[in-house]
């Protein structure tokens, strides 16, 4: 009876210790990238950071970064254009931080089927220059641009991401 007992720990004691291991391998397999060099990039020494130029830097930096989204009032302007399955936005300065963009139909007023979405963040910087469309617009149509609160799945859902009541710009396909 004693040694059943102490064979019955001793696979406890096992099954615990290759449960840890397996779990420590799937978490090294499934974390993110690791901050080290890849075999062909070079590494600057300290003595050649210090010898750059700092105007150089952030000029380079600047044009890293890409262009910024602009947080404020809502302005958003898409001017008129050929019938296609993509727009093309002229200008934008976002309600909210994190959202999606989108185009739906307008017809007498009334909002219509969404034709596409795409999505803008501030703290990812994403900033759409276009919108995608699920099927291209018609000439002498009327659309309109809507904006959508991102629920925090990153995914758009009419059920969660939630539209801003305003209509931020229309415009004609032409």
């Amino acid at each position: 009876m004693q040694e059943e007992t102490n064979q019955d720990n001793q696979k406890t004691i096992v099954a615990f210790v290759v449960g840890l291991l397996i779990g420590g391998l799937l978490v090294w397999a499934f974390s993110g990238p690791s901050d080290q060099t890849k075999p062909g990039d070079k590494q600057m020494s300290a003595e050649e950071s210090s010898m750059t130029d700092e105007s150089e830097d952030s000029s380079v930096e600047d044009e890293a970064a890409g262009p910024k989204l602009m947080v404020g009032n809502g302005d958003i302007v898409v001017e008129d254009q050929p019938a296609s399955r993509s727009i093309t936005i002229e200008k934008a300065e976002y309600p909210v931080a994190e959202g999606w963009i989108g185009v739906r139909e307008y017809n007498d007023g009334e909002l219509g089927y969404i034709l596409g979405v795409n999505r803008f963040s501030e703290s990812q910087g994403l900033v759409p220059e276009q919108i995608e469309l699920v099927r291209a617009t018609t000439a002498g149509t009327e659309y309109a641009i809507v904006v959508y609160q991102e629920d925090g799945d990153f995914d758009f859902s009419t059920a969660g991401d939630v539209q801003l009541e305003t209509v931020f710009d229309t415009f004609t396909a032409q």
